[in-house]
């Protein structure tokens, strides 16, 4: 696997000292930018992952010679461990790693000992109050998000073979530095940051000197040296006192010691590890990858190569995971990951152990991601693999580690990356519609009590793969859905609870014709108003509406102004208040098109106007959200496959504002970007990233600093 450049890594150091954090202070909002804290004043930020356009730092300057002396010892060797990862001598040792790839079982390493004071000792002790705050979920079982407090004691001996030299305490630093900058940056969302406090203890006790056991007896007078007590119970008070101190949702400590004979030469139990400077027959150039490792299992990942003796049927971490990639018994003995061989390789048990919530999941570039909040604050996405797979992923602020996914619903399948449509029709109720292998749409349905229900297949209309079938609630329980059959045919189904014997229809709306799975594009402006829009065979676009009160169905067609478009372009319809309507679309030449409707337009739809000369690829989707009341956000990939985004509300006097890249996001020319409103003023957006991957990002107006993300949701 690659090795990590620093030159996507920017080091901040403080002008001027500042004010030490007071204990119990939580650390600033970086929005998960910035990675290593070493003390107030020397911070080291990640740049944004490549896929999505991240671009590495330019160059900073070397802080001032006045500022650096001020620094404390852990800021001084965070500073000095930058410096060395930086050196060329330290990328060419990387380049050449020793037995680089390699099982942690391979020959001529020792087998690792049993594993030191286990999980239930360590509660007896009172551990348990340094895995999260009072009555947050999953407080037994650690996971990785948020912040991290990391204690380095480097321990130092009475004799030259068991002391530390300057230069051998930076390394240590870098390594560790290095190391969990790989593990830090695998899942964005968790907003993982690491919050150092380097100890350089020294003691007097002897290699071979008395002890109930090999780590007491260099362990507990380093503890006390520390001001805490010569035990374990020293250990656990020194942890707990550490994430205090700065402030942090976890924390642990890291042990590295020279020359004293150990259990084995890396090893971790919560809430310590123990490493040996020499590193056993890695070498300390492999230090970053066996402080990961070891990291993984204070984190409730368990090992996955052989001599560990692992099995697949043990479970692990807050979701209880199985560990399906141990060599003894995956198929093929697993796939390359951190918890079984000596490489930068995340596998999807590993992400899941360590309570990152989604999967492995791959997307055809250019599919939607559908969106839908089913009551405040909370968020379901859906689409189709590039297996044919129907999926969904879920987030709530009350997850302990962000999103959870992604789940294949009742075995649904489709054509890859085809559009899966969700609706809310009440509060915690979920209804989505997809076209089926068999080009027959199909629904299935979601409540907390039931889970999923389906799939049922609606009627026997026959649409052509990877068509849009459109769904609205148009009042509570009401489900009304619109699609373009294989003879152009622009149809309708209906559901309500009332409705004994399953969906009512398909009906052809007043004879309407398009070409074959053009997407129509639906909108509800009040209660029990429907408003449908598509481009017919001639390149307008039309509409047609529907209420009660119109006793003979639906009325319509009626053209919306000369603007030509795409035969099969999207049209993306949205009511920002009552009686409101506003449509987008891209035109025959690109060009990002809205008109607008209101009762009071007594000449009928007002538009088309070209929004801020902005360009997509013709026929391209432009989505558009209402988050309040007369306000619009819409947003399309450009011509240069930039993912840009646009806002109106009345106070615009000069109208539209934007386009304003968004984020250095990315994706295939035309790809669809979603958003969704799940709060007032809150807005998710999703899309498929270049790799495939499916990308988030958030913003709310308390984000001074405009979005927050893209976060790559899955490995």
């Amino acid at each position: 696997m690659t090795e990590i450049n620093t030159a996507y890594e920017k080091l901040l150091v403080a002008s001027k000292p500042a004010k030490t954090r007071s204990a119990g202070q939580p650390p600033a909002n970086d929005d998960g930018g910035v990675l290593h804290h070493y003390g107030p004043n020397v911070q080291i930020r990640k740049a944004h992952p490549v896929e999505i356009g991240g671009q590495p730092f330019p160059a900073s300057p070397a802080p001032k010679v006045a500022a650096t002396a001020a620094l404390n010892v852990t800021e001084k060797l965070g500073l000095s461990a930058f410096k060395l990862r930086q050196s060329a001598k330290y990328r060419a040792l990387k380049a050449q790693r020793p037995r680089d790839g390699e099982s942690w079982d391979m020959h001529g390493c020792a087998p690792e000992a049993a594993r030191g004071t286990g999980r239930d000792a360590l509660a007896a002790m009172g551990l348990v109050a340094t895995k999260g705050g009072a009555g947050e979920k999953g407080a037994g079982d650690p996971f990785l998000a948020g912040s991290v407090a990391v204690g380095i004691i480097i321990v130092n001996g009475p004799t030259a073979a068991t002391r530390f030299s300057a230069a051998e305490r930076v390394k240590v630093v870098a390594e560790v530095q290095a190391g969990l900058t790989w593990l830090g940056t695998q899942e964005p969302a968790a907003g993982v940051s690491w919050h150092y406090e380097i100890h350089n203890v020294s003691i007097s006790t002897a290699t071979t000197a008395p002890a109930a056991d090999d780590e007491s007896r260099w362990r507990d007078p380093a503890m006390g040296a520390l001001g805490h007590t010569q035990n374990w119970a020293g250990v656990v008070a020194y942890v707990n006192a550490l994430r205090a101190r700065l402030g942090t949702r976890w924390a642990y400590c890291g042990f590295f010691v020279k020359g004293y004979p150990l259990w084995h030469f890396g090893y971790a139990s919560t809430p310590r590890i123990v490493m040996d400077y020499a590193n056993d027959g890695w070498g300390p150039d492999n230090i970053d990858r066996v402080f990961a490792h070891e990291t993984g299992h204070i984190f409730s990942c368990p090992d996955e190569y052989t001599a560990a003796g692992c099995t697949c049927t043990s479970t692990h971490g807050i979701y209880n995971e199985p560990n399906r990639n141990c060599a003894t018994c995956a198929p093929g003995g697993g796939v390359a990951c951190l918890m079984k061989a000596n490489d930068w390789a995340m596998c999807a048990s590993t992400r899941r152990h360590l309570g990152w919530g989604l999967t492995t999941t791959r997307v055809p570039q250019g599919a939607p991601v559908h969106a839908v909040s089913r009551s405040t604050d909370k968020l379901d996405i859906f689409f189709t693999d590039q297996d044919g797979r129907v999926m969904s992923a879920a987030w709530e602020p009350s997850m302990p580690n962000g999103w959870q996914g992604f789940w294949h619903i009742q075995g649904g399948l489709a054509a890859p990356g085809a559009p899966v449509t969700a609706v809310s029709r009440g509060a915690n109720k979920l209804d989505i519609f997809v076209v089926g292998t068999d080009n027959h749409v199909y629904t299935a349905a979601w409540r907390p009590d039931t889970g999923w229900q389906g799939w049922w297949r609606i009627g026997n209309i026959t649409v052509p793969a990877r068509s849009q079938v459109s769904a609205v609630s148009r009042s509570a329980d009401k489900l009304d859905i619109f699609v373009t059959d294989t003879a152009g045919r622009v149809m309708s189904a209906a559901w309500e609870p009332g409705f004994a014997d399953g969906w009512h229809g398909w009906w052809h709306i007043q004879g309407g014709l398009a070409a074959p799975g053009a997407p129509v594009g639906a909108a509800v402006r009040g209660p029990n108003q429907l408003d449908i829009f598509v481009v017919g065979t001639d390149g307008f676009v039309y509409t047609a509406a529907w209420q009660p009160s119109f006793t003979d169905g639906w009325h319509g067609w009626w053209r919306v102004g000369a603007t030509r478009f795409p035969a099969g372009a999207h049209i993306s319809a949205v009511s920002r208040s009552l009686n409101k309507l506003d449509i987008f679309a891209c035109a025959i030449g690109g060009q990002t098109m809205t008109a607008a409707w209101e009762p009071a337009f007594t000449d009928g739809w007002h538009g088309w106007w070209h929004i801020n000369n902005g360009l997509g690829r013709p026929g391209a989707p432009i989505h558009a959200v209402s988050r309040a009341a007369n306000k619009l956000d819409i947003f399309v990939t450009g011509t240069d496959r930039s993912i840009f985004t646009a806002a109106w509300e009345p106070a615009f006097a000069d109208g539209w504002h934007g386009w304003w890249r968004l984020n250095g996001g990315m994706a295939a020319l035309g790809g669809a970007v979603t958003a969704v409103s799940r709060a007032p003023n809150k807005l998710d957006a999703f899309v498929v990233g270049l790799d495939g991957r499916i990308f988030t990002a958030a913003w709310e107006p308390a984000f001074t600093d405009w979005w927050h993300g893209w976060w790559s949701m899955g490995s």
